[in-house]
């Protein structure tokens, strides 16, 4: 069978559904009340089916559900990646003619949520946001596979960007190197930058005190976009 782009989205899901403790998971699941089932094509033809159980404990997991769902939907894995980015309001869901995307990277996933974030606030703040960072960042992922990514993110210059790869004539002030999964983990608070630096998971280069910037930034776009708020 061919891939599946939601494949990480689910998984991330059942993450941040895990990192809740017991009693906000049961708040959750009364909140939800629901079992739902999603019957998934993708470009090949293959067809894939999740189900969500919020209805007692709160489990995302594949196939089907062990109980009739309250909810099925058939959508095709395109579109389902499109429903969760607007419903987290942060537009369409990226695709290779994003200007930030790389195919089969989850940073870029979480690059795009900062890029909105950055996109929504409003002019003082940027401004705010540029004072209290004073940095640009090279961040430099590589997957599982091997391959590399990298985008530039510029926090010293109003109003503050993010751009894919390396930047002609902008000087990286730290130059993070770091594998997908690291930089995620980061995202989700599994790690903090300074630890992350101490261990080697990050190799940095430059001004390693605008390291730690970075768990400011992850928190503040958890905070205002973040999906389950800081949880995932």
């Amino acid at each position: 069978m061919s891939t599946f782009k939601s494949d990480e989205v689910f998984a991330r899901l059942n993450e941040a559904l895990n990192s809740f403790p017991a009693g906000e998971r049961q708040e959750l699941v009364k909140q939800v009340n629901g079992i739902f089932e999603f019957h998934l094509k993708n470009p090949a033809g293959d067809v894939k089916v999740w189900n969500a159980e919020v209805k007692k404990q709160g489990l995302v997991q594949p196939g089907h559900a062990s109980t009739h769902p309250d909810v099925t939907l058939y959508l095709s894995d395109d579109d389902l990646l499109d429903l969760i980015f607007r419903s987290l309001g942060m537009g369409p869901a990226p695709g290779k003619e994003s200007e930030l995307y790389y195919d089969g990277f989850e940073t870029s996933y979480l690059i795009l949520q900062i890029a909105e974030y950055l996109n929504v606030m409003t002019d003082a703040e940027k401004k705010e946001f540029v004072a209290k960072t004073r940095g640009v960042y090279l961040i430099k992922v590589k997957n599982a596979s091997g391959q590399v990514a990298s985008w530039t993110m510029d926090m010293k210059n109003a109003p503050p960007t993010i751009k894919k790869g390396r930047v002609d004539g902008v000087k990286p002030d730290l130059t993070v190197e770091c594998k997908d999964k690291d930089f995620m983990d980061l995202f989700m608070g599994k790690i903090t930058a300074q630890k992350a630096f101490m261990t080697g998971r990050f190799k940095v280069k430059g001004a390693i005190m605008l390291g730690v910037k970075l768990d400011a930034i992850m928190k503040e776009t958890q905070e205002k976009m973040g999906f389950f708020k800081s949880k995932l």
